[in-house]
């Protein structure tokens, strides 16, 4: 991936206001999510419908409870089924909340 912005991002870390490129990048993104909650939700929805991350997982990236997400989900008109189907969907649930 080519960063256009990658001497602004430098120039934060040689400042010293950041440690590191990825800490100017996370806290661009926490801004832009605090501007646009819309796109965190947005994000996090596909992630879940596509099966990246689980309902807790979700949760803890939306900072609600599983049932508060649940809700969410719900609301935005996303299934939500009731357990893992397969043993391969039960070992990537694991996974994710274990991370």
């Amino acid at each position: 991936m080519v960063i256009k912005n990658e001497w602004e991002i430098n120039q934060l870390v040689k400042a010293g206001l950041y440690s590191d490129p990825d800490a100017v990048l996370r806290s661009a993104l926490n801004a832009l999510f605090v501007l646009h909650p819309e796109q965190k939700l947005r994000m996090v929805i596909v992630a879940y419908q596509s099966s990246e991350i689980s309902l807790g997982k979700a949760a803890e990236l939306m900072g609600v409870s599983s049932a508060e997400m649940k809700e969410i989900l719900q609301r935005a008109g996303v299934s939500i089924p009731v357990g893992p189907e397969t043993a391969d969907e039960l070992k990537k649930e694991i996974t994710a909340f274990e991370s």
